[in-house]
Protein backbone atom coordinates (compact mmCIF):
# COMPACT_ATOMS: atom_id res chain seq x y z
CA UNK A 1 0.00 0.00 0.00
CA UNK A 2 1.25 3.44 -0.88
CA UNK A 3 0.72 6.36 1.51
CA UNK A 4 0.11 9.77 -0.01
CA UNK A 5 0.28 13.16 1.64
CA UNK A 6 -2.87 15.07 0.71
CA UNK A 7 -1.16 18.40 0.01
CA UNK A 8 1.41 16.77 -2.28
CA UNK A 9 -1.32 14.86 -4.10
CA UNK A 10 -3.44 17.99 -4.61
CA UNK A 11 -0.38 19.91 -5.85
CA UNK A 12 0.18 17.16 -8.41
CA UNK A 13 -3.44 17.29 -9.54
CA UNK A 14 -3.22 21.07 -9.90
CA UNK A 15 -0.01 20.76 -11.93
CA UNK A 16 -1.55 18.14 -14.25
CA UNK A 17 -4.62 20.32 -14.79
CA UNK A 18 -2.39 23.29 -15.62
CA UNK A 19 -0.38 21.16 -18.06
CA UNK A 20 -3.60 20.13 -19.80
CA UNK A 21 -4.77 23.73 -19.93
CA UNK A 22 -8.13 23.00 -18.29
CA UNK A 23 -10.32 26.03 -17.67
CA UNK A 24 -11.26 25.97 -13.98
CA UNK A 25 -13.77 28.82 -14.18
CA UNK A 26 -17.22 28.16 -12.69
CA UNK A 27 -18.90 28.03 -16.10
CA UNK A 28 -16.37 25.56 -17.53
CA UNK A 29 -16.57 23.31 -14.47
CA UNK A 30 -20.37 23.31 -14.64
CA UNK A 31 -20.23 22.35 -18.33
CA UNK A 32 -18.15 19.26 -17.42
CA UNK A 33 -20.43 18.30 -14.54
CA UNK A 34 -22.65 15.24 -14.89
CA UNK A 35 -26.19 16.49 -15.55
CA UNK A 36 -27.70 13.32 -14.07
CA UNK A 37 -29.97 12.27 -16.90
CA UNK A 38 -29.43 8.58 -16.14
CA UNK A 39 -29.27 8.70 -12.33
CA UNK A 40 -31.13 6.15 -10.27
CA UNK A 41 -33.90 7.21 -7.93
CA UNK A 42 -31.75 6.28 -4.92
CA UNK A 43 -28.87 8.49 -6.13
CA UNK A 44 -31.29 11.38 -6.67
CA UNK A 45 -32.60 10.93 -3.12
CA UNK A 46 -29.03 10.85 -1.78
CA UNK A 47 -28.16 14.11 -3.57
CA UNK A 48 -31.35 15.76 -2.30
CA UNK A 49 -30.54 14.69 1.26
CA UNK A 50 -26.95 15.98 0.96
CA UNK A 51 -28.22 19.33 -0.26
CA UNK A 52 -30.67 19.61 2.66
CA UNK A 53 -27.92 18.75 5.16
CA UNK A 54 -25.59 21.37 3.67
CA UNK A 55 -28.27 24.04 3.85
CA UNK A 56 -29.10 23.08 7.45
CA UNK A 57 -25.40 23.45 8.31
CA UNK A 58 -25.36 26.83 6.52
CA UNK A 59 -22.80 25.54 4.02
CA UNK A 60 -23.09 26.12 0.29
CA UNK A 61 -24.23 22.81 -1.23
CA UNK A 62 -22.21 21.23 -4.00
CA UNK A 63 -24.04 21.84 -7.28
CA UNK A 64 -25.79 18.65 -8.35
CA UNK A 65 -28.54 17.80 -10.74
CA UNK A 66 -31.29 15.45 -9.67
Amino acid sequence: MKTLELNSYLAGVKARKAALGLDEGAEAVDARRNKGGRRSASKRALLRKAEKRAKAAKVAPVPSYY
